[in-house]
């Protein structure tokens, strides 16, 4: 049960990354960020729940690793998104990248969480 459990956690994790990005595109493409922050601030309530329900999950064992791991990955695009919605507190662009790198960081964990999947 844990393992669909997670899976379903892990793909609702990959549908909010993936609406993210293309938001992304879409202010990259010119779109006016004020007609996008309602979809940034659901995915972040997406992300949130999922970030919750997650930790309290107890992992079968031998899966305590993996588990700590997308938990953690979870997490850091979570705080990925938060930074990216400072923007519209304050403004400011920078905010832009450092989410960006930040999101780069939350997916290598994600990369990590696959491949020891992929081992098991």
């Amino acid at each position: 049960m844990y393992s669909r459990r997670m899976q379903r956690h892990v793909q609702r994790i990959g549908y909010n990354v993936n609406r993210f990005e293309g938001n992304l595109i879409l202010l990259r493409g010119g779109r006016d960020p004020q007609e996008l922050r309602d979809e940034f601030m659901d995915i972040e309530r997406s992300l949130t729940r999922v970030f919750r329900d997650i930790s309290g999950e107890i992992p079968d064992p031998g899966l305590a690793d993996l588990h700590n791991l997308i938990v953690k990955a979870v997490g850091a695009y979570l705080e990925a998104i938060r930074e990216f919605l400072r923007f519209y507190d304050d403004g400011d662009d920078d905010h832009f990248v450092h989410s960006g790198l930040m999101i780069n960081e939350a997916s290598e964990l994600m990369n990590q969480a696959a491949a020891i999947f992929n081992g098991l």
